[in-house]
């Protein structure tokens, strides 16, 4: 009792408000009223971001007309939204989880986090048509230091709904039978994980639909950079849509693959075994060659077939009077030039599998399907600031592990975000110290040299303004159905 009578006399209960015995001894507790932020990390993304200017872009070009002096600033709407979006935010909801963070304003020169209705209400004041190209318009300057050649991987998604949203239908659905869905169409740049080629469509629709519309956007949004290859699965693999491509030499080359329909089965068939090209060992890939034209085809097509021996089947085993060979098939349709051999097409088709990493972690990871509203103007245009956000993540982490592969996004926000720190201001300085150490802390180090040389070696870009051209193009362009 002497021995804690003389500690409380050392250290009186006044230097912390309350004193706690835990297992690794007495703490005491105390209130500041310091700035403290978990996400010590959005510095460096707010210098990258205003470097680029996208969001300032958006703001200064908005569609819609703010006419009420108590209105917040379209700026703090945006960045209320996107940084929801960064942080692992799902729902509009989320954005609450911010408005309690005190340094957020204070870096990204807010006037406040607004609250959830303020974002969907004004989502929903956005034409959806208007809304595309204002974002679309925006992201402009990211798509020119892209590498040639650029490949495009098309695919689409199922996103179940509940309750009732505008726009849900009820389709192809193998994760919810019966279940209202969208069904949105998306292009993947190759190698880049970068994504800028959305469509909202409803769930009664197939992969093909509104394709052609989704292309004309892509190549308009891409600017001046050129689109090679088209690739996709055996959604794509339609006479109108292999008939644009052929439609002008200028035109991209496409690569699809076939559905091993029964007449595909029949070309099959007709491939002599001595017109497969490769050994015929167990695990080996053989190759063949052909042109076939299927029903609904208005001309015959180069298809190039694929088969892999999985195996003998044994006579005793399957009652015949012969051994049987267990083959794995794929089929692919392409106008690329014959110069491109079998190998080469299989091989450049399976590439496209990155494209499927990206649907998993748009879903999984961005909250790609969540966002959702009962107005399909509010969905639509939250889907389409997601994307941009996801683009400007996957090019910002690039700085801070530049020889690294793909970082996703539930190690980046770990690593990268999730920061404990405190901002101090001193005069017009303003200094947020974070708690970092070891070795994290000299990559990190080497990432925010990077970004700062590369901010002081470029120059921002310049804000794009809509002009009254831009708005009659958007107003002419197909609108989604």
């Amino acid at each position: 009792m002497e021995t804690k009578a003389e500690t409380e006399a050392i250290h009186p209960l006044g230097e912390g408000e309350f004193a706690f015995p835990t297992p690794g001894g007495r703490v005491r507790l105390s209130v500041t009223n310091d700035t403290l932020t978990p996400f010590g990390g959005l510095v460096p993304w707010a210098a990258y971001t205003k470097h680029i200017g996208i969001i300032d872009r958006l703001a200064g070009s908005c569609p819609v007309q703010r006419t009420s002096p108590n209105a917040s600033p379209v700026y703090d709407v945006l960045q209320s939204f996107v940084l929801t979006a960064l942080t692992d935010g799902r729902r509009f909801s989320h954005i609450e989880r911010l408005r309690e963070d005190p340094a957020i304003p204070e870096i990204f020169g807010m006037e406040s986090v607004v609250g959830d209705d303020t974002v969907r209400r004004f989502f929903k004041s956005v034409d959806p048509v208007l809304g595309a190209e204002w974002i679309a318009r925006s992201a402009e300057p990211m798509w020119r230091a892209l590498p040639d050649p650029i490949i495009m991987d098309w695919d689409s998604t199922v996103q179940p709904r509940y309750g009732h949203q505008e726009g849900a239908e009820i389709g192809y659905n193998p994760g919810k039978p019966g279940r209202p869905s969208f069904h949105p169409l998306l292009g993947v740049i190759a190698g880049t994980r970068l994504c800028p080629a959305y469509r909202f469509r409803p769930g009664d629709t197939v992969t093909a639909t509104q394709w052609h519309e989704a292309m004309t956007d892509a190549e308009r949004w891409l600017g001046s950079r050129k689109i090679w290859l088209n690739r996709g699965d055996i959604g794509l693999g339609h006479d109108a849509v292999m008939a644009w491509h052929e439609g002008a030499p200028e035109r991209p080359k496409y690569l699809f693959k076939l559905k091993l329909t029964n007449l595909v089965r029949s070309a099959l068939c007709r491939v002599r075994e001595d017109e497969w090209q490769g050994c015929p060992s167990t695990g080996a890939c053989q190759m063949a060659e052909g042109t076939i034209q299927l029903t609904g085809w208005e001309r015959p097509r180069r298809v190039i077939f694929a088969r892999t021996l999985l195996g003998v089947i044994r006579a005793a085993s399957n009652t015949e009077f012969w051994d049987r060979n267990k083959h794995e098939f794929a089929v692919y349709v392409t106008n690329l030039p014959t110069s491109y051999n079998g190998w080469q097409i299989q091989e450049l088709y399976r590439k496209r599998a990155d494209a499927e990493n990206v649907f998993d972690e748009l879903k999984n990871q961005w909250g790609f399907s969540g966002f959702c509203a009962k107005s399909r103007a509010t969905t639509e245009l939250a889907a389409r600031l997601l994307l941009l956000v996801y683009n400007l993540w996957v090019l910002f982490v690039r700085f801070i592990v530049p020889h690294n592969k793909h970082t996703e996004a539930k190690r980046g926000r770990r690593w990268f975000l999730l920061i404990a720190a405190r901002l101090v201001e001193s005069g017009r300085q303003k200094e947020l110290q974070v708690s970092i150490k070891g070795g994290w802390a000299e990559q990190l180090r080497d990432g925010y040299t990077r970004i700062t040389e590369w901010i002081r070696t470029t120059a921002p870009q310049f804000k794009y303004q809509m002009s009254a051209g831009d708005l009659d193009l958007a107003k002419s362009a197909t609108a989604p159905t």
